[in-house]
């Protein structure tokens, strides 16, 4: 009988952990944006003076634009994602 006594105490806590993880209700956790969603889209720096501006700089300004266009829409499309709960 005095074996039996120190098991029995042994799964006590197991036991109270069970029925307490069985009696606990999920707690839903909306979902949040992450901080670079809500920062406003940034311009890339234009040419200084487009009439000196060699063909180079005024194509890689178009780029720089191009590439910002199209990493500022694919923000607002993440946000627009999340306020409509997708």
């Amino acid at each position: 009988m005095s074996r039996l006594r120190p098991r029995a105490l042994s799964l006590l806590p197991c036991v109270l952990l069970l029925t307490a993880c069985d009696l606990s209700s999920p707690v839903v956790v909306k979902p949040q944006p992450g901080a670079a969603l809500l920062l406003p889209c940034v311009d890339p720096p234009l040419v200084a003076n487009p009439d000196t501006a060699s063909d180079n700089d005024i194509a890689l300004e178009r780029v720089r634009m191009a590439e910002a266009y199209l990493a500022c829409k694919e923000k607002q499309a993440g946000l627009a994602k999340w306020v409509r709960g997708q």
